[in-house]
């Protein structure tokens, strides 16, 4: 059984037994007065209200009078009594609306006090409380639980397509808001200043030695050479010709770009850090190379391939996260159960820290009663105007009829005392 059902059933359980006393003690108080009449009309048809008989008639009558008085009373509070519509009776249904908002002015004016509420919550002292049930394993681990059933219903709200667009369209959003050459030649100049921008010359220039030492390189050289020099076909010296001039070039190139890895001032070196300073301005400040910049992101956020990746991006996240949930081993679980623990423990070390979050909470309510108290006095003034009369006479009834019951009961017996304390101030009087 869920914690929602069981406070559903003994809510039906606790106003079944009001509504069993509120029976008894109607009976009872409505038992008294046939009692009352019972005695008066034996009082008065067997003792024909001579002698003691006389006092007890006196008592009964005046016993049967208080007891119709409170019944009359009592009942046009709520209804009209036997159902006739007398005047200034059914008190509550016909000022229901004028009751509402004077309750609600009075919660707001009397109760909804900002420095009681935070007097209140100093006494309270919910961080240290908080403390003394987290240090409990039981509530530590409710907690944790309860903390994963709210990140799944989370993910269950989150998983679904109309939210998976406009994801897409937010993100798209903000990326077309994204000025690329800005933050790129920000990016670059922290690369420059780093010295990293030369790790990328040093990896070309190995590249570029790599290929050139290749037979491939040496084959496709020498015949470029060779169809260059015709001449040398008619000494048949075209393809020897090649290969030894290809040679050549490729040994000085390597030899250059060797020296270019080992001295930091190489000219070649100099002027790659140019070449990247140059990009890095036009990055920044050339129109022209911003706006082509600016069109290839246009482009790029327009494909719909992009669009489908970033939903399919989301819907993964999601799955990821929904999988580690149903794991034994769920890291999330984890964490959510690694920071209560924490919290707890910095709760019960911390004094600071408690203090800091009592005065936090403190200030927050205060803050917020003081802000909505109108609303709250207002929202509990309609609720009441929106019952239904008997439901609200019901309610009413159920909670306090009881009470007035026993008012009945103290009429009836106040009722015949001063009956029979005037009956006998009148036998001593001889009237």
């Amino acid at each position: 059984m869920s914690p929602d059902e069981s406070a559903t059933d003994l809510y039906a359980a606790r106003e079944a037994e009001k509504r069993r006393r509120l029976r008894r003690a109607r009976t009872g108080a409505t038992g008294l007065l046939l009692l009352m009449a019972s005695l008066a009309l034996f009082a008065l048809f067997v003792g024909h209200g001579r002698g003691g008989w006389g006092y007890l008639a006196a008592f009964a009558e005046a016993a049967v009078v208080g007891a119709l008085a409170d019944w009359f009373a009592i009942t046009a509070l709520f209804k009209h009594p036997m159902g006739v519509p007398i005047p200034h009776t059914a008190i509550v249904p016909q000022n229901k609306v004028r009751i509402a908002d004077s309750l609600g002015q009075f919660i707001e004016t009397h109760f909804l006090l900002p420095d009681v509420l935070a007097k209140r919550i100093d006494a309270f002292n919910p961080a240290r409380r908080l403390a003394v049930w987290l240090a409990r394993p039981a509530n530590a681990r409710q907690l944790t639980e309860q903390g994963t059933q709210l990140f799944r219903f989370l993910l269950d709200m989150l998983d679904d397509p109309k939210l998976a667009h406009l994801v897409r369209d937010l993100a798209v959003k903000r990326l077309g808001q994204l000025d690329l050459g800005s933050r790129g030649a920000a990016l670059l100049q922290l690369v420059r200043h780093a010295g990293q921008h030369q790790k990328v010359f040093d990896g070309v220039v190995r590249a570029a030695i790599s290929r050139l030492d290749t037979p491939n390189a040496h084959d496709y050289l020498a015949g470029v050479i060779a169809n260059e020099f015709n001449v040398l076909r008619w000494v048949a010296l075209d393809e020897a010709g090649g290969r030894y001039l290809a040679r050549k070039l490729i040994g000085a190139t390597s030899q250059a770009l060797e020296r270019s890895l080992a001295e930091p001032d190489h000219p070649l070196r100099q002027a790659f850090d140019r070449q990247f300073g140059d990009w890095i301005d036009a990055l920044g400040h050339d129109p022209e190379t911003r706006e082509q910049l600016a069109q290839w992101q246009r482009r790029l956020l327009d494909d719909e391939g992009l669009q489908q990746g970033l939903e399919r991006m989301w819907r993964d996240a999601l799955g990821w996260l929904r999988h580690d949930l149903e794991r034994d081993d769920s890291q999330i679980r984890a964490k959510v159960g690694a920071a209560v623990k924490q919290f707890g423990l910095r709760l019960r070390d911390d004094t600071v820290f408690v203090d800091w979050l009592n005065a936090r909470l403190r200030t927050f309510a205060a803050q917020s009663l003081a802000r909505y108290r109108g609303e709250i006095g207002v929202f509990i003034a309609d609720q009441l105007k929106g019952w239904d009369d008997k439901v609200l006479v019901d309610r009413l009834e159920l909670n306090v009829g009881i009470d007035l019951q026993f008012i009945r009961v103290n009429g009836t017996l106040v009722g015949g005392l001063i009956g029979l304390l005037i009956y006998t101030a009148r036998q001593f009087a001889g009237v």
